[in-house]
């Protein structure tokens, strides 16, 4: 580190703080990582334990984020995909809505299922239609709204919303009333329709990595927690200190506020992730799973073990429960709701899932409420020698922490 001598400091080793840093090495600059935890990643963080792969908390890339195409090798992360489409759990069955136009042979289950109305599903081709024509930029000039009023002005049942949009979006922005910004809704629902869903075979925490291989190791620190800034550094929580010209802070809201002194209150969703295993999964499909019933604490299921191989041993397999929100129960009490909602879902089987992990996650996401920020007119300069990253600033999604990254890195060789 004392080698090194930085010209730039990155404070987190985030996806958004690790893209800055790239994007200023490859530019000449010595540039240091400093990041606060035991491994890089941030919110995408992979562990590995007896075999399985669990991603700390369900995410997924999408194939058509612009940045991602660009800032990513696809071929390397070795892809695997969802099928192009969801299922809908709803009134005791199972119905599933899958993409007409890339999976044709799903075409008359998702007609007749039981859904919304056939206006409904024909809204939905219209909405397609409707955000494919437009300039992605347009959707941050448009109208702010929350994403519940939208939908209901586009012309959705209440029943449309409650049994399809809401968890399908409350898994995204994890806002369990889909309060949130309607821009956000329109880019993400977009990027669903445009592309695949999509996992590393070897764990969401390979997009990190693969950014940070292209910097020099000694060019990253963990277990660096920044306690302050100095007048020509930083200090760390051990007392130690490094000096510098131009700092970024590619940390979460919070900690971006808490080391500019500011005390401007934040709202965070919080979410929960339970992971099982079994020998088979409880389906041959591989579609994310939808509450459409809006009861019980599950918002979504998935098997990632059955998309990619190598979230799971052989012989075995891995699936996720995600729970939005704050739960007044203990994690014992929480795990036990899950299973019995599960077994109501797929019957007795469920009794012979063995649990591995519970990822609590308080500070999943920033509340996504209007007014939402436009990404694109973002300044990343805050100070004479300070500037900030970060998807929490603009759209959560790894396409947001990706441009952020980028975009601060231009800003400082701009100077």
């Amino acid at each position: 580190m004392t080698a090194i001598n930085p010209d730039i400091i990155v404070i987190g080793g985030g996806l958004a703080g690790l893209t800055c840093a790239r994007t200023l090495h490859r530019a000449g600059r010595k540039v240091f990582v400093a990041e606060g935890d035991d491994d890089i990643g941030g919110r995408i963080r992979t562990d590995r334990a007896d075999g399985f792969l669990m991603d700390r908390g369900f995410q997924v890339l999408q194939t058509a984020y612009p940045e991602a195409r660009t800032a990513l090798d696809f071929d390397k992360l070795k892809l695997r995909t969802f099928d192009p489409g969801v299922v809908v759990r709803k009134n005791g069955t199972f119905q599933l809505l899958a993409d007409p136009l890339r999976a044709p042979r799903y075409f008359l289950h998702t007609l007749f299922s039981k859904v919304g109305s056939f206006a409904d599903k024909l809204r939905v081709l219209k909405l397609y239609y409707y955000l494919q024509r437009q300039p992605m930029e347009s959707f941050f000039s448009q109208p702010d709204i929350p994403t519940r009023q939208f939908l209901t002005d586009f012309g959705f049942s209440h029943d449309m919303i409650q049994s399809f949009f809401k968890p399908f979006f409350a898994g995204v922005s994890l806002d369990p009333d889909i309060e949130a910004s309607n821009r956000v809704f329109k880019y993400i629902f977009r990027m669903f329709a445009s592309g695949e869903a999509a996992i590393p075979e070897n764990g969401m925490q390979e997009i990190p990595r693969q950014v940070a291989s292209a910097l020099p190791r000694e060019c990253i620190g963990t277990h660096m927690r920044v306690s302050r800034l100095t007048g020509n550094g930083i200090q760390l929580t051990d007392g130690r200190e490094i000096s510098a010209g131009t700092f970024v802070l590619a940390t979460d809201a919070l900690e971006t506020r808490h080391l500019l002194g500011e005390v401007k209150p934040l709202s965070y969703f919080t979410e929960h992730c339970l992971y099982f295993t079994a020998d088979r999964p409880p389906f041959s499909h591989s579609m994310l799973v939808l509450n459409g019933d809006g009861t019980g604490p599950i918002i979504n299921f998935t098997v990632p073990g059955r998309v990619s191989p190598g979230y799971a041993p052989r012989g075995k397999t891995l699936m996720a429960a995600v729970v939005i929100g704050k739960i007044n129960t203990d994690e014992g009490e929480l795990r036990k709701k899950v299973t019995g909602q599960l077994r109501e879902w797929f019957g007795p089987v469920v009794d012979q899932w063995h649990h591995l992990r519970t990822y609590n996650i308080k500070k999943a996401l920033p509340d996504q409420k209007p007014p939402q920020a436009n990404p694109l007119k973002t300044n990343p300069r805050i100070r004479e020698n300070v500037y900030v990253c970060g998807e929490y600033n603009s759209v959560p999604s790894i396409q947001w922490a990706l441009y952020s990254g980028r975009k601060a890195a231009e800003a400082i060789l701009g100077r």
